[in-house]
């Protein structure tokens, strides 16, 4: 199965990094979307989008006109911390704060949660009973390898299981990965979407019966302002091809993706899946 998901969080970070002004990039994001959902009717395809609070918060009739298009509102956490950077305590916080800001938006139970890149790792497994407690009952949060924000490398598989962790339960829908390069690349968004020809991410997906997707706005914004500025002595080079190489041709790459595969929501994979047969992880 392919799932279609998206991390919509990409208004309050233009907000809150200042990247152009807001008469500028509104239009040009809720342009993006629109045609997201078009073309998502066209094909008869529902998504699963995991909103961040704090943009729910700011533009909620972003999270309304997605839900009233019929498709599946999950969490991404309220202000985008990662995992690796708070307390369970602030955790709780944020999830409980998240989840009724967007169950309000929405009219909907909230029942997916994805936390900030992938973040959730050996370190903070606890996150899963956070979000168990606040009655998540699909997890996108794992990143079975090692990455520079921590990884799952002991989370031993990257397809749906069933996670066991202190007296709770959780459906697992980690991150898909392949092998490129010599590293375990997520290659279904973000910057390795922009950064691979579309003909071997297709053939990775055609050849793939678990794909989990995971697209960002921004990465469709080709007319977006360009950071020029070093930060902290970063390699500058490094970073502009990190965050814009590929954003010319990013959207039809994508519509072409949408156009040429089968995809479903978080929601109805589950119904897809025999969870009596999947394995069962012990974290």
């Amino acid at each position: 199965m392919n799932i279609l998901t998206f991390d919509i969080e990409d208004l309050w970070v233009y907000d809150h990094y200042k990247i152009g002004n807001k008469e500028d990039y509104i239009p040009r994001l809720d342009s993006y979307l629109n045609q997201i959902l078009d073309l998502l009717d066209e094909r008869g395809f529902k998504a699963t989008f995991f909103c961040l609070g704090i943009m729910a918060e700011r533009y909620p009739e972003v999270i309304k006109l997605i839900a009233d298009r019929g498709h599946q509102i999950g969490c991404h956490s309220y202000g985008h911390q990662f995992l690796s950077d708070v307390s369970r305590e602030e955790f709780e916080e944020d999830t409980c704060k998240a989840i009724s800001i967007l169950e309000n938006i929405a009219g909907n139970k909230v029942t997916a949660y994805r936390a900030p890149a992938f973040s959730i790792s050996e370190k903070n497994k606890w996150a899963l009973e956070v979000l168990a407690q606040n009655g998540i009952l699909f997890d996108c949060s794992i990143f079975p390898a090692i990455r520079s924000f921590g990884g799952f490398p002991s989370y031993n598989t990257d397809r749906p299981a069933i996670v066991k962790y202190n007296g709770i339960t959780m459906k697992e829908f980690p991150i898909s990965l392949t092998d490129m390069l010599g590293k375990r690349i997520a290659y279904s968004g973000g910057g390795y979407f922009r950064l691979f020809p579309y003909s071997k991410i297709n053939k990775i997906i055609n050849r793939s019966d678990y794909v989990m997707t995971y697209f960002h706005l921004r990465d469709f914004d080709k007319e977006q302002e360009r950071k020029t500025k070093l930060v902290d002595g970063e390699n500058l080079i490094l970073r502009y091809f990190k965050n814009y190489y590929g954003l010319n041709s990013c959207f039809s790459k994508f519509e072409k993706l949408i156009r040429e595969n089968e995809f479903v929501s978080l929601e109805r994979a589950d119904t897809m899946i025999d969870w009596n047969k999947t394995d069962i992880i012990n974290v």
